[in-house]
């Protein structure tokens, strides 16, 4: 009896830190340089389908702007986890889109040919107005383990917020230094 119990321990203390996410910190310009496409966009609908054993939140984005890549009008981005029937998987440092919310996003393609968000949550900048109307980007970080990439010890990234014209001239600067 006292063996299954020991066991039914050990999995937990196994399985349970596996949930949480680490994430080797980004930086903006290494987002910018490694991405495949930048939009400014409004979240629509999403739907979950199936990849083998993975489920994947595919959400439907409607480009209001396009600042690097490819010009489009809607994109479909995907996020690991979601819901599907009784299957319910759920990853950290993913971020959920909210529909009619609007983003700037830094996407990259993978050899499957999914669109995903780069660095999970870290490439993903929420626009709001303020009461003038002037809109602005947020981000603050996912509350995941992040990692230094040159020491590997953990690190905290810190929110960012600025008039979104200002955000715009900034990646279109990097992008600028890409090509």
């Amino acid at each position: 009896m006292m063996l299954p119990r020991l066991a039914l321990v050990l999995l937990v203390l196994v399985v349970l830190p596996a949930q949480a996410a680490t994430l080797e910190l980004m930086t903006l310009e290494e987002m910018v340089q490694q991405s495949t496409a930048i939009v400014r966009a409004r979240a629509g609908q999403s739907r979950t389908e199936r990849s083998g054993a993975l489920l994947y939140t595919v959400t439907q984005l409607e480009v209001l702007e396009q600042w690097k890549g490819t010009a489009a009008r809607q994109l479909e981005v995907s996020a690991p986890g979601g819901r599907l029937g009784q299957l319910s998987q759920q990853f950290g440092g993913v971020p959920r889109l909210r529909p009619g919310s609007s983003y700037v996003v830094i996407l990259w393609q993978g050899p499957s040919g999914r669109v995903h968000i780069i660095g999970l949550s870290q490439g993903l900048f929420q626009v709001r107005a303020e009461g003038d109307g002037q809109l602005l980007i947020s981000h603050n970080p996912a509350s995941d383990l992040m990692l230094s990439p040159i020491s590997g010890q953990p690190v905290q990234a810190a929110p960012l917020a600025m008039p979104l014209g200002n955000f715009r001239d900034r990646i279109r600067s990097l992008v600028g230094k890409d090509r």
